[in-house]
Order: structure tokens, then sequence, then C-alpha cells
């Protein structure tokens, strides 16, 4: 899919609760929300018991009513700051049970579009630490700004949930030009703040990567992580990539599954499965690299396991092979990388 296409596209869906907690917002500030709904032809009775998804046309125009009514232009940080854990589901449960803020910001990469389609989530992992980016699927028009606080508010108050703090290793790129109102990001999202970057991102060092939940817990994440993989694979448009990219990441050390087998997984051909890849605008093996690198770096950084062990949980027979991919992939060796990590604990 190209870059025109999907912000061409129309037929994104928001869940109903956050226009709930957008109107419960206004009612708290003495603004009736009821009128607001209804310039986007909502009620409040069947936005309170109907969980169907909002289409994206209704979604901005109760935006640009709200922010009329309010004449608040930073509403989206408003509304992120005052969403709980549970309004993202089983995608903010999966979050804050994650080991580290590092796991935290992964979920978030690989089960986003499950809270919003309008955006394409990629994770990093870098030698300086890691990168989220989230990349605009369609055109919010007079609602993008809102939009864009919304998504880069909800993230920051995840972290600082899940840990309780926003890291100082911690920055975010805003694909916008400065706004006159920049002084409430430093009211609801203390972060250094960069404007005018390409896209949505979230820049973390490696020791904020680090940095555990305060809610970690194995088994709650795995229950959360396996109920938003079981909605993945219910959505006819779902992102495909997203899919396999979620299997490789959980594939058992040693055993990244080839493929044919993601293919037979997916109920897809092999030659459709790359073409659906393709146009996902990604190829299975960059999706298996990215796996094997977030996998390579952890393993280096985190356990002590001999270069000969990670390069076999990798699915390499070779070493030496494995070393120069290391080196390809991050500049240094693995035993470089180690030693380094060690300078800088």
């Amino acid at each position: 899919m190209t870059a025109d296409t999907a912000l061409n596209r129309s037929s994104t869906l928001t869940p109903p609760i956050y226009a709930r907690q957008l109107r419960m917002l206004l009612q708290q500030g003495a603004i009736d929300g009821d009128h607001v709904l209804a310039a986007a032809q909502l009620d409040w009775a069947t936005l309170l018991t109907d969980d169907s998804r909002l289409p994206q046309e209704t979604v901005t125009r109760l935006v640009t009513s709200a922010i009329s009514a309010t004449g608040k232009p930073w509403l989206g940080l408003d509304l992120a700051a005052s969403l709980p854990v549970t309004a993202h589901g089983a995608l903010g449960i999966a979050a804050v049970t994650a080991r580290d803020i590092g796991s935290l910001l992964e979920v978030l990469a690989r089960y986003g579009s499950l809270r919003n389609e309008s955006f394409a989530w990629e994770w990093r992992v870098t030698p300086q630490g890691a990168v989220l980016q989230a990349t605009e699927q369609a055109d919010w028009g007079d609602a993008r700004g809102f939009v864009l606080d919304l998504m880069a508010g909800a993230v920051l108050h995840l972290i600082a949930a899940a840990t309780g703090q926003l890291p100082a290793g911690l920055r975010v790129e805003m694909p916008m030009a400065l706004p006159p109102w920049v002084a409430q990001y430093d009211r609801y999202v203390p972060v250094q703040i960069g404007f005018g970057q390409p896209a949505l991102a979230f820049h973390i060092d490696r020791e904020a990567c680090g940095l555990p939940c305060l809610g970690a817990d194995r088994h709650a994440h795995a229950k959360a992580c396996s109920e938003c993989d079981d909605t993945l694979a219910e959505r006819p448009d779902g992102s495909i990539a997203q899919r396999v990219a979620a299997m490789l990441t959980a594939a058992p050390a040693g055993r990244y599954p080839q493929l044919v087998e993601v293919a037979a997984a997916v109920s897809l051909t092999p030659r459709t499965l790359m073409r659906r890849l393709r146009a996902d605008g990604v190829t299975f093996q960059q999706l298996l690299d990215a796996a094997r690198q977030a996998r390579t770096l952890w393993l280096l950084q985190h356990t002590r396991c001999s270069v000969e062990d990670i390069a076999a949980q990798l699915g390499y027979a070779d070493t030496s092979n494995f070393s120069r991919t290391v080196r390809r992939w991050f500049g240094a060796t693995p035993l470089g990388l180690r030693e380094r990590n060690s300078r800088d604990s």
C-alpha cells in the first residue's frame, strides 16, 4: 500500500469507549456533551449501549464539535489524561503487565491497530535503545491534531501508569508544526518533544527500556496478549504484517517458523502471504530480521548466555555468520555490544 493510498483511506473505525469518555470529560467541564454528540449524529443512550465501532467521519465531526464547544485545540491531551488503562481494552492490560518499558512499547507496536486503525505501528531496537513509530494511514482533516495529541498522550500515560514515572531517557517526535499552545504539552506530557517531524515516534534510551513495570505479571500479560492475538486473527482487515510479526516475536528459542509454516498458520498460500506483506510495505525477511534483532539485543544485554548459545537461539548454526550479521545490524560484534552494555550500566 502506498502512502498516498493509505492516507486517502476513510474506513478506519474507533471503539466507542473514547467517545463515551470524551462526553464525560465535556460534562465535567460544564459543556453540554449531548449537544456535541448530536452534532456528530450520536446520542448518549445509544452510544452507552452499542459497542459498534464508530466510522472516521463520525469521529471527525465529534472531535471538531467538541473543540469548538470547549475552545481547547489541545483537547486530545485532556482526553488522553482522563483515560483509565481499561479504556484501551486488552491492549492496555497487556501493556501495564509487561516486564519493562521496552516490552510495553513492543506490545503497543504489535497490537496498536486494535485500538486505532489509522496508524501503522513499528518497533525498532537500536544499540542506543529503541523507537516506537506510528505512521499515519488516514487523513483526519481538521481532527488530525486532536488524534495525534490523543495518541501521544495515551502512550505516555500508559508508560506513567505502568512504571510510576516518565523516564528522562524518553523523547517524542510530533509530525505537526509547533502549536501556539505548546505550553499545554509541559502540563500533560512533560518530556522532550520535537515538532515538525516526519512521523509520530517515541525514542527511548537503553537504560529507560529496562525500567520495570510495577504491575508486571507474566500470567496476566500472556492472557491479555493472547486475547489481542485472537482479536487480530478474527479481523479480516487486520494487518497481516502485525500478525506475522507477533508470531515471530513469540516463537520459541531456536525455532523461528519458515514462510510456509507462517502462511499455513494464517490460512494463506506462501505466494499470497508474500503479496499481502508487500501491500503492508514489508517482507517476511524484514519481519524475521526485526524479531531476531530484538531478541539478540535483549539476550546480549540481559543474560549471560554465551554468543554460541545466543546464535543457536536465533537459528544460526554458524557462530561466525551470526557475528557478521550482528555487526551489520548494530555496527558492533556481539561481545562489543555486551561490553558496551557493561560499561554503561
